[in-house]
């Protein structure tokens, strides 16, 4: 979650100052879309803050089960997060994965968060969800210093992302706009509902918009580039 003062494009020829609390709203219209195709019946959403993910899921996949992290106990109290999640524990991913080497879902959504993490714990993190999970959708931001917020240090940016670091993993696409990187990674699950060529195909043939910083302007169409390192044996799902 980033609550900061931000300088954000509103327009070519002009820039605004603005408060933002939560998340950037560039690629929410994309994941909800997403999130619908993918069908899922068990989804994780790492560090849930406000719950927007949560709320995504309960629009576009009524049926799944919703389960939460988030750290900061004060967010699941202040925004109501046990009535929107089935689950939610109130404690670290990094540590998280560790206690807990049996879950596995459908989808494991991580919006916003990844940069809190020291690198070395992020990629852990990514590695083992690769195993747990069917799709892994990310979002991170970029470019944006943020420090302790309302006394919370778990709120500090550590860490800085882009889609350099995702390349040790073998399928996964991406895009980038107004700062935020988006990743869909194929984990190793089963995905009987999609395969990532065509969700690729679906998100650019139907030109989906990227919303701006104010979640009113439009931005362009989401562009996904597919990422493929393949064996010579293709030992996995697509």
């Amino acid at each position: 979650m980033c609550i900061l003062h931000t300088r954000a494009p509103a327009a070519a020829a002009s820039r605004i100052f603005r408060i933002v609390s939560g998340s950037f709203p560039i690629f929410d219209g994309v994941v909800e879309q997403l999130l619908g195709w993918m069908a899922p019946s068990q989804a994780l959403d790492i560090g849930a803050g406000s719950g927007k993910y949560g709320r995504m899921l309960e629009r576009a996949a009524p049926a799944c089960e919703r389960f939460a992290l988030e750290i900061n106990d004060q967010h699941v109290e202040q925004f109501g997060l046990r009535s929107l999640y089935q689950q939610v524990e109130a404690m670290d991913a990094a540590r998280w994965w560790q206690e807990d080497p049996d879950s596995a879902f459908d989808v494991v959504t991580i919006g916003d968060c990844l940069q809190h993490l020291p690198k070395s714990a992020g990629l852990d993190l990514l590695n083992a969800l690769v195993y747990r999970c069917a799709w892994l959708v990310v979002l991170v931001p970029e470019f944006i210093v943020q420090g302790a917020v309302d006394g919370a240090d778990s709120a500090v940016h550590r860490s800085v992302w882009s889609e350099r670091d995702m390349h040790w993993h073998d399928l996964w696409a991406w895009d980038n706009a107004r700062a935020i990187s988006f990743f869909v990674l194929r984990g190793y699950r089963p995905s009987p509902q999609l395969d990532i060529d065509t969700l690729v195909r679906r998100v650019n043939d139907g030109a989906l918009s990227l919303k701006d910083y104010d979640g009113q302007g439009v931005v362009r169409p989401c562009r996904l580039r597919l990422v493929e390192h393949p064996r010579e044996v293709g030992y996995r799902a697509r």
